[in-house]
């Protein structure tokens, strides 16, 4: 079932009323390790929904890097040449962001592999089954709609009394927000929670990106397509520590790590060894992302 131009059109006269935003947050449960059928992870996210764009991205990563970067404008102040910041990664998991723009529903997703900060740039074509099926979700009235993306199949539910064409993700393109969304496996599931108008106070990724600028926290994003994103992350699931290969093959790079069991490394063939054998299994227990044919051969 096929839904017209002019509806989509409809929808943003709407969502142009509402000039400040709209934040919608989801439940987002998800499962690694693809061989562990009991171990779904969960997390919150936001889809941040504005007159020309969206951002999509984890709320527990937006909380430390605000955090941190408004911890380096207060250091560059007082300490100009002494900086130091702190990491909880094991708290969030949702690493990237994506932004959608509107109407054409371009997306720039940023994310990284390793130390390779990217830019990846595309404009995902998701082709709709829309059906007459309906039922309540989260006190929305919803209907039904499928979609293959991505490498799996996938089970939307969405409702018209949302009017945006958005969705968690890069998901987009139904005539109503997407409330609830899950794979077929049931390993990657969105659930719409809750919502609110954003108002100024209330900041959005924007303006992670000032913190940034103003911190001179910034990394060097590399712009690449989906096709050049797949080709350099399976260089690394191949050779995972060539990061620091490269960084102790300059004499004047030195580095200590300190391993989970307690040990000091400072030898860098054992340096080396570490990271080949701890990456390795990182990239052997993270083998079901949420788009497969990005990660696969």
């Amino acid at each position: 079932m096929k839904f017209t131009y002019t509806l989509i059109l409809v929808i943003f006269a709407v969502l142009n009323l509402s000039a400040q935003g709209n934040r919608f947050i989801y439940e987002y449960q998800f499962r690694i390790d693809s061989t562990k059928t009991d171990s779904l992870k969960k997390e919150f996210v936001n889809l941040d929904i504005f007159p020309t764009k969206s951002y999509f991205y984890g709320q527990a990563r937006f909380a430390e890097d605000s955090i941190n970067n408004a911890s380096i404008i207060e250091q560059r102040k007082s300490t100009p040449n002494s900086i130091s910041t702190s990491s909880y990664t094991e708290e969030w998991n949702i690493q990237y962001y994506i932004e959608k723009f509107y109407p054409d529903f371009k997306i720039n997703w940023f994310t990284n592999i390793e130390q390779t900060h990217m830019i990846v740039e595309e404009k995902p074509v998701i082709k709709w089954n829309i059906f007459p099926e309906t039922k309540k979700i989260e006190n929305y009235n919803c209907q039904k709609a499928t979609t293959k993306f991505g490498g799996r199949t996938w089970e939307a539910w969405f409702s018209k009394d949302l009017p945006f064409p958005d969705g968690p993700y890069k998901f987009y393109g139904l005539p109503g927000l997407i409330v609830k969304l899950e794979d077929k496996t049931k390993s990657h599931q969105f659930l719409l929670k809750g919502n609110k108008k954003l108002m100024p106070e209330n900041h959005s990724w924007d303006y992670i990106t000032a913190l940034q600028k103003e911190a001179k926290n910034e990394f060097e994003e590399v712009k690449v397509s989906p096709a050049q994103y797949k080709k350099l992350f399976m260089s690394y699931k191949n050779d995972p520590a060539k990061d620091i290969k490269l960084d102790l093959a300059n004499p004047n790079n030195s580095m200590t790590v300190n391993t989970g069991d307690g040990k000091k490394l400072t030898n860098n063939a054992e340096i080396i060894k570490y990271f080949e054998e701890s990456l390795a299994r990182k990239y052997k227990l993270e083998n079901n992302q949420l788009e497969l044919n990005l990660h696969r051969k």
